[in-house]
């Protein structure tokens, strides 16, 4: 309510606010302020509190904790810059004309919220406002669009990782951190794994940094690591419009197995994820000795594991894979085991396709993956297109290696058996991989109550062999 007549100086509160702070600094509050310090002045009212809203819209359904406190502190009086300032739409308008109290405005004049003739030109003002307002943002979404066809960046806002400020220039460092990134992903680590790495490696993200922020959060992440602007796409309301004016971080390829892994329906915090099946060494070849199931890598209390579904073990990965690398090799060296695998190269066996053959279940398994993801509507249409012909390219070039294959896995013929030992630390994952699926039988039991500490490796894994044909078994 207005203050009686008799009673001393209007004691009047300031409301100021920007809709965007671009450098962060507030000096747009801050000239409001001083001008409307010098109104009050002017008026001979009394400076109350000042009440201030920075980098927030008033026609966007944002709470405006500056605005709500005004209208808490029931007001004498409200100054402020432009009463658009103040409001943009009839639901606010009608919450401040509840006081009952005078308005006045640097560039707007005074009105009379006291009064229907002052009620009546304040909701004309207001309305006139909303409609400018709603002219302008669709004047600015029109323009939006046309740069986004266009492969302009969208400059207004704060740098994204791994560009520079002017959106285009990548950054070296945080190029890096995002390509190791999603190489973790790809290997079957969390997204915890790669915040934390980031987050070590001190390379914050730009509105994180703004936000006051320490540390990456997973959401973050996944944000960065999912976004098409990193293929060098550009993207308008989560739609791919085309390509970008701005240079590829990542290849095609990578970045939608790394979308068909993050988006998929099927993963959750501590269970199974997709796409980790040929990204380390004995997922999807050893088993657990419980329940029989094949293992997946995974993470553990910051441990890298293997582990089943129902987690009846939590296998290190590095223990399991020093056993299964050394049993393999030891196969390889027994004098019964050249000639069987001569023969069967030469009778064109098919199993040396076996890395060939999981590296297309791998690919198949993440089309399916960006299918679900947009079925469940974690990523757009455009973008499920886009993923499924960069990975349907991928899968074509395995198909058309697999089909000039015959054998075991991959032997030099040269080399043979003896080049392929020498040379193991440096064969591909892929190439290790089948040949451990061929050589050997690896079995992962459960600590019983053990502590991690206090178990062998011959506690954690068992390896059998598998026996060649005319090796004198049946």
């Amino acid at each position: 309510m207005a203050k009686p007549k008799g009673r001393g100086p209007v004691r009047a509160s300031i409301y100021v606010r920007i809709s965007r702070d671009l450098t962060g600094e507030e000096l747009g509050i801050a000239r409001q302020e001083e001008e409307c310090r010098r109104l009050c002045a002017r008026l001979g009212f009394e400076v109350g509190e000042v009440f201030s809203d920075n980098d927030i819209s008033a026609t966007k359904g944002k709470v405006r904790p500056g605005f709500e406190a005004l209208l808490a502190s029931q007001p004498e009086a409200v100054v402020c810059w432009h009463t658009d300032r103040l409001v943009r739409v009839t639901k606010d308008l009608e919450r401040v004309i509840a006081l009952s109290v005078n308005v006045h405005a640097v560039r707007a004049g005074h009105l009379d919220l006291s009064t229907p003739a002052g009620r009546a030109v304040a909701r004309t003002v207001t309305a006139w406002a909303t409609y400018e307002g709603e002219q302008k943002a669709e004047r600015q979404a029109l323009a939006n669009l046309q740069a986004a066809k266009a492969g302009k960046p969208y400059t207004a806002g704060i740098r994204p990782f791994g560009y520079g400020e002017d959106h285009v220039a990548i950054v070296p460092a945080e190029a890096e951190a995002i390509r190791e990134g999603a190489s973790m992903i790809l290997a079957g680590e969390s997204l915890s794994s790669v915040a934390r790495k980031w987050t070590q490696a001190g390379l914050l993200s730009p509105r994180s940094i703004a936000a006051g922020a320490k540390a990456w959060t997973l959401r973050g992440v996944k944000k960065v690591l999912t976004s098409p602007r990193y293929i060098g796409r550009r993207t308008y309301r989560g739609e791919v419009m085309g390509d970008a004016e701005w240079s590829a971080i990542l290849d095609d390829a990578t970045h939608y197995a790394v979308v068909s892994i993050l988006s998929s329906p099927d993963r959750f915090s501590g269970g199974p994820r997709t796409g980790r099946t040929a990204t380390t060494l004995l997922a999807g070849i050893a088993v657990c000795g419980v329940c029989g199931e094949t293992v997946s890598g995974r993470g553990y209390r910051g441990t890298k594991v293997y582990g089943c579904r129902q987690t009846h073990t939590r296998t290190p990965r590095d223990i399991a894979d020093e056993r299964a690398e050394k049993a393999t090799l030891a196969r390889m060296v027994w004098p019964d085991f050249l000639p069987p695998v001569l023969a069967m190269h030469a009778g064109g066996s098919d199993a040396d396709t076996a890395h060939l053959r999981a590296e297309m279940k791998n690919l198949r398994e993440r089309l399916n993956g960006l299918a679900l993801a947009y079925a469940e509507g974690a990523i757009s249409l455009s973008q499920m297109t886009a993923g499924s012909e960069a990975l349907r390219g991928k899968l074509e070039e395995v198909e058309s290696k697999l089909s000039g294959v015959t054998g075991l896995p991959p032997l030099d013929s040269v080399s043979g058996i003896s080049g392929l030992i020498e040379g193991w630390a440096d064969a591909p994952l892929p190439v290790r991989r089948s040949w451990v699926a061929f050589c050997t039988i690896v079995t992962l039991r459960p600590a019983n109550g053990k502590h991690a500490r206090n178990m062998t490796p011959e506690d954690h894994v068992s390896l059998d062999w598998h026996h060649l044909a005319g090796d004198g078994e049946e």
